[in-house]
């Protein structure tokens, strides 16, 4: 058994300017101070709740593959999220992290050597994963790996009827997701590796995918983003807008303005969150998928907390943002985080309906409230003083 015992300590915000993004997250602008003993109130304590979320997820986590509950891309997706808490909060996972992300990175490929598989997206998920444990890390390792991965979706770029990248290798979908995590992948390896192999190599790749995908349609009259396009008129199939389709693209277009100096893709951007959340969430303020309650699978489990998170990415990095976008995206996460902690977790079990009451509880919708969560703990950071009460131990079995 292997466990982690939190403590008790102040955090203080010095200012943060957002307007400046960073494609390496730089934790040190809050001081740990003295350990206090006081009575908290933990409605509004995401930290904690995510940390507590996060040791229930390990229940799932099996050390001989390196996986959550053997699910191959949604694995991806939860080192994304706990490698993302411990950008704003090292002291509290880092003992956790320092184990799991070599321990990943080493066992999941004997399932899919090299993380290539049938699925460009599944590959992609995971170059993203080691990216941003490369930007907590500065552990070469993991950008190297990121760098290899895409190397396989590279090489089949444009070669569909559509132009863009397949879904799949049995070339059945020319889809949203995929040339979306293409596109985020080569902006954050163009910012991390400007000059490697080549000065441009990878930013040319993303600007090839940014036009391509404003060329496409898939992002329709309302600013939302379908799911594919129809494979005999290569246009817009008019069919499902996930939420995920809406998230992955601001990360992307937050990068490509700050590799460029040019604000109109993070404006971009900032036009389909908006869009997004208007249209996505109901009357309290919670994010729906359109599958919900009782006709989700187990990868729509995943997508509220992919939107989540990149909604937190862009607030993070958005030059020149109004303060009522600004806003609009702070109290869409907190009030989101707020509501799965009250209404869908039951013993730090979470399910798919954010809005309760708790269901089955899987780890796909545990890591992507948790998401949720965590966006909402960075948030609660950029402003006054944020205190984290004494915590549960983290365990691994």
């Amino acid at each position: 058994m292997y466990s982690i015992f939190f403590l008790a300590v102040t955090v203080i915000c010095v200012d943060f300017d957002i307007s400046t993004p960073l494609p390496r997250q730089d934790t040190a602008f809050y001081q740990i101070k003295s350990r206090i003993n006081k009575k908290y109130n933990a409605k509004y304590d995401y930290a904690a709740h995510a940390l507590a979320g996060i040791n229930q997820l390990q229940k799932w986590y099996d050390f001989e593959d390196g996986l959550w509950d053997k699910a191959w891309w949604p694995s991806a997706n939860i080192v994304t999220m706990i490698a993302g808490l411990q950008e704003y909060f090292p002291y509290h996972i880092r003992s956790l992290t320092d184990f799991i992300f070599p321990n990943t990175l080493e066992k999941t490929t004997k399932r899919f050597p090299d993380f290539i598989n049938e699925f460009y997206d599944d590959e992609l998920w995971w170059a993203l994963a080691w990216i941003k444990v490369y930007d907590i890390t500065q552990n070469e390792t993991y950008l190297n790996t990121a760098a290899d991965i895409f190397e396989d979706s590279k090489s089949v770029w444009g070669q569909t009827p559509c132009g863009g990248l397949w879904w799949d290798k049995n070339h059945t979908e020319v889809g949203a997701v995929v040339n979306e995590l293409y596109l985020t992948t080569a902006a954050k390896l163009a910012n991390r590796l400007p000059e490697s192999p080549h000065p441009g190599y990878y930013m040319d790749e993303a600007m090839k995918a940014h036009n391509w995908f404003q060329e496409s349609g898939l992002i329709n009259g309302d600013n939302l983003i379908n799911n594919a396009l129809n494979l005999q008129t290569c246009k817009n199939d008019g069919n499902f807008v996930f939420t995920y389709n809406q998230g992955i693209l601001l990360s992307g277009l937050a990068e490509l303005t700050y590799g460029t100096k040019d604000q109109k893709y993070v404006n971009l951007a900032n036009t389909i969150a908006v869009a997004a959340i208007n249209a996505m969430i109901g009357s309290d303020g919670i994010l729906r998928e359109p599958c919900e309650p009782d006709a989700c699978n187990g990868d729509q489990e995943q997508f509220k907390g992919i939107f989540s998170r990149n909604i937190q990415f862009l607030y993070k990095n958005n030059p020149n943002i109004s303060a009522e976008t600004a806003t609009l995206f702070k109290n869409f996460l907190l009030k989101n985080a707020e509501s799965i902690w009250a209404k869908d977790n039951v013993n730090n079990q979470m399910g798919l309906v954010w809005s309760g009451p708790k269901g089955k509880v899987s780890v796909q919708t545990q890591s992507s409230a948790l998401d949720a969560i965590v966006g909402a703990a960075a948030m609660s950071l950029f402003v006054g003083v944020f205190i984290i009460p004494a915590l549960p131990g983290v365990h691994i079995t």
